[in-house]
């Protein structure tokens, strides 16, 4: 494991507990969005960054896994599943995603959130366009 990789993480660690800290005890009395903002944030920065020292340590003391873990992320077969995978979770979504803006019209929402759910449905629609295009050009 590299020390600079080490260094990131507990700086990473230290600065989600000041944004932690920063947002239970400062902030709260002012503003409870940026208070909760703060501390999202930063439990998120410790818990991810305590999670990755683990995977890193782990993987220094079993350097035999590690390196089993890394043929295994390179695998075609296994890129192959995890690709479609992907595309089928994003079918799946594309398709509940349409539901929501009719319960927003049913639960009468205000336009702008109506609008919004529709963009992101329509971005996540031309993305699949564009990448289809891109796609067939190149293979």
């Amino acid at each position: 494991m590299k020390q600079n990789k080490i260094k990131n993480i507990i700086f990473l660690m230290l600065l989600g507990a000041i944004l932690l800290v920063v947002g239970i005890f400062v902030i709260s009395i002012t503003s409870k969005t940026v208070s909760g903002l703060c501390i999202g944030i930063g439990a998120g920065l410790i818990s991810m960054n305590a999670a990755n020292l683990l995977i890193s340590l782990y993987y220094k003391k079993r350097p035999d896994i590690k390196k089993q873990s890394d043929i295994d992320s390179k695998d075609e077969r296994n890129i192959s599943i995890n690709m479609k995978a992907k595309a089928k979770a994003f079918d799946i979504t594309i398709r509940s995603l349409i539901i929501i803006p009719f319960l927003l019209i049913l639960t009468d929402s205000p336009l702008w959130l109506t609008l919004a759910a529709i963009c992101i449905y329509l971005f996540g629609f031309s993305m699949q366009i564009y990448y289809t295009i891109r796609y067939n050009k190149e293979m």
